[in-house]
């Protein structure tokens, strides 16, 4: 049983430590459609908005790996 309990924190934690403090876009799935791709770009976006060209694409990249999507960010 304390197996049991030890694993279900362990997993609750991972998933709060996913996000990014300040922002509320869910981690893609396995079989994410693309309106939900959009839905984590969009997040990005308005998310790394206001800093500077370097810290906005790191912002980025981390907001993509952090929600699961696989694809070179634009900070167009």
């Amino acid at each position: 049983m304390r197996k049991i309990a030890v694993l279900f924190a362990f997993l609750i934690t991972t998933n709060v430590f996913a996000h990014q403090d300040g922002e509320s876009v869910a981690p893609l799935g396995a079989d994410a459609t693309e309106v939900q791709m959009q839905v984590v770009r969009d997040g990005a976006q308005d998310f790394c908005d206001g800093k500077e060209d370097d810290e906005r694409e790191e912002c980025v990249m981390d907001f993509f790996a952090n929600h699961n999507l696989e694809e070179e960010p634009s900070c167009d």
